[in-house]
């Protein structure tokens, strides 16, 4: 065994690599308030004669980027993040009768300023469909760099139903009744307020000379398993803690499962 780790650890040739190189990223830890959820036709008309409304569901579907440089700001770029979400809205037509669930829509926009260095090259791929915006010669988008994010699950921290709408200014309750036109007849709004963790980066393609050592063999041996479904279930442990739930003091890490749950081949 000390054979093959000090034969990975011997060092064999520097390789040049071509890679993504992240110049520079930025975490965030957005309150998003008062987001407008918009509905169908048909689901509008749900809302507009329900007695309230909740929403414990939120999810990201599509993420949108515009990338510009920042001016007099060489190598800096100001990235527009455009968030799409799909809303869970639990609808009550009466305090006593069983929500109706309906989907809405929102979005939310916000821009990062970041530093993602300078490039003057047009890259083309084999194996990529990159389709180049002809701007002039004197603009530089064609080799602007790539924004990408991560972005966990939002959570939905309040869920607001009214009878006008609010003012996209104001982000507290004396909105609702600062407005001095009539809310519309028959119509009601939703709005939700979401908090959501993210990191937002930039990134190019640059080749890096990087130290290799070997090739990555696999030392595990490749299995097929033959087992009837009755054998499988034989190799699942009981799963106890389903039974019988942790007590706090015992409950370690939130959300990890035992791994006397698991199976044993």
């Amino acid at each position: 065994m000390s054979e093959n780790i000090n034969a990975q650890n011997c060092f064999k040739e520097a390789t040049c690599i071509d890679t993504m190189k992240i110049f520079d990223s930025c975490s965030d830890k957005d309150c998003l308030e008062n987001l407008a959820v918009n509905f169908t036709a048909a689901d509008q008309q749900i809302v507009n004669t329900a007695c309230f409304v909740k929403s414990n569901c939120v999810e990201i579907v599509n993420v949108t980027f515009t990338i510009e440089p920042v001016p007099f700001h060489c190598g800096f770029y100001a990235v527009d993040i455009t968030y799409a979400f799909n809303v869970y809205v639990d609808v009550y037509q009466s305090p006593g009768a069983a929500p109706q669930q309906i989907q809405g829509t929102s979005t939310f926009t916000k821009k990062v300023i970041l530093y993602g260095s300078e490039g003057r090259t047009k890259s083309f791929y084999s194996n990529e469909d990159i389709q180049y915006t002809p701007d002039g010669c004197n603009c530089l988008r064609n080799s602007l760099p790539i924004a990408s994010v991560n972005v966990v699950d939002p959570i939905v921290l309040d869920i607001k139903f009214t009878c006008r709408p609010i003012p996209t200014s104001c982000s507290n309750e004396e909105c609702l009744v600062c407005e001095t036109e009539p809310p519309v007849v028959g119509v009601k709004y939703v709005y939700i307020t979401i908090g959501m963790f993210s990191i937002v980066q930039l990134q190019r393609r640059v080749p890096i000379l990087v130290p290799t050592y070997d090739y990555c063999i696999p030392e595990k041996e490749c299995t097929s398993n033959t087992d009837s479904p009755c054998e499988l279930f034989d190799k699942l442990n009981f799963p106890v803690n389903e039974f019988f739930p942790k007590s706090l003091d015992d409950s370690g890490s939130c959300g990890c499962k035992s791994e006397d749950n698991g199976i044993q081949l």
